[in-house]
């Protein structure tokens, strides 16, 4: 279990299209990804240190020093998302 507040938002999150200001989940680039992971960190009131950066195909850290991954998936009712996990060291 992460103790990094960042992980702790974000560990299991599912981007829909209204996190991604409209834009279809699997359709969604890096950059979107990220400034929809970025907006939902800060709406908990935690300031992020550093930058953001694009790692890998799929994968990006949020200033800390967790680096988390991304996929499609779908949310409970069926709907197209995008799965946002803490990758494993």
């Amino acid at each position: 279990m992460t103790t990094d507040p960042i992980s702790a938002v974000l560990d299991g999150v599912l981007l829909g299209a209204e996190d991604l200001q409209g834009i279809h989940p699997w359709k969604a680039s890096t950059e979107q990804i990220i400034s929809a992971c970025t907006r939902l960190v800060e709406d908990y009131g935690i300031i992020l240190q550093g930058s953001s950066k694009d790692c890998s195909d799929s994968r990006f850290q949020l200033g800390g020093d967790d680096e988390f991954r991304y996929s499609d998936h779908k949310d409970d009712d069926g709907n197209p998302a995008v799965l946002i996990e803490v990758t494993e060291s």
